[in-house]
């Protein structure tokens, strides 16, 4: 690897492909010490989050195309055809294609984000998870660990802003499957983002390294109150 985080990561060499750990492997080793049964752990969250419309949201890209092609062809018959109640008609359909081919991505964005790009992550739409909220905690930190995706064509990372993890479909973004990846929303414009999703293997290091640290102090603090509790030392 040639750059840093803060110069883009703009090139690795062949062979590097080690070192971009994918974010449902990272977070299955944070989750459990034996990866298949962190796996299979968070698969079961996952599958338990998924909203009752999983089956249609990612349609919604298929119905925006059907309905931009349509668009296309609208918008030729306008520009060819002469003033009439015949180009009355196709500046209708025109409009209304064209509503029906943005209205699936401004109500995936929606869903996801709210109205506007939110400064905090947003309450979850079913009951949080600890292991994927703590994980999630580290990626969320403007200090944290910088996730990034690879693009198809040429070798270059490309880092992802932080409120990507802020949506309500962020659990989503952790799942091995590209299926679950894609029903989270990357750019304003709509698109998908079904790729693997990386962080470098140090920063993986570290954020299994913090992980351990604070749960090693979480049981230290919970032995050491109930220890306590036979004096009433403990909560009072």
């Amino acid at each position: 690897m040639t750059g840093g985080p803060g110069e883009g990561w703009k090139i690795f060499a062949d062979g590097d492909d080690c070192e971009n750990i994918p974010l449902w492997k990272a977070l299955a080793q944070f989750t459990s010490d034996d990866l298949d049964e962190g796996l299979k752990v968070n698969a079961a969250v996952i599958n338990q989050a998924k909203p009752p419309f999983a089956r249609y949201y990612n349609g919604a890209f298929l119905v925006s195309m059907i309905f931009g092609f349509l668009f296309a062809i609208f918008l030729i018959g306008l520009l060819i055809s002469v003033p009439s109640n015949s180009a009355n008609l196709f500046s209708f359909l025109t409009l209304t294609t064209l509503a029906a081919t943005a209205a699936p991505h401004i109500w995936r964005q929606v869903y996801q984000y709210g109205l506007k790009t939110p400064d905090a992550p947003l309450d979850l739409p079913h009951a949080p998870d600890r292991h994927f909220e703590e994980f999630l905690g580290f990626l969320q930190k403007a200090s944290g660990p910088r996730a990034y995706y690879i693009p198809r064509f040429g070798k270059r990372r490309v880092l992802l802003n932080r409120r990507q993890f802020f949506g309500r479909l962020r659990y989503f973004l952790l799942s091995e499957h590209s299926a679950d990846r894609a029903m989270v929303m990357r750019f304003r414009t709509g698109h998908s983002l079904p790729g693997d999703i990386f962080l470098h293997r140090d920063d993986v290091g570290k954020v299994l390294a913090m992980g351990r640290r604070d749960r090693r102090k979480m049981g230290r603090v919970g032995n050491s109150c109930l220890s306590r509790t036979s004096t009433g030392a403990c909560g009072s």
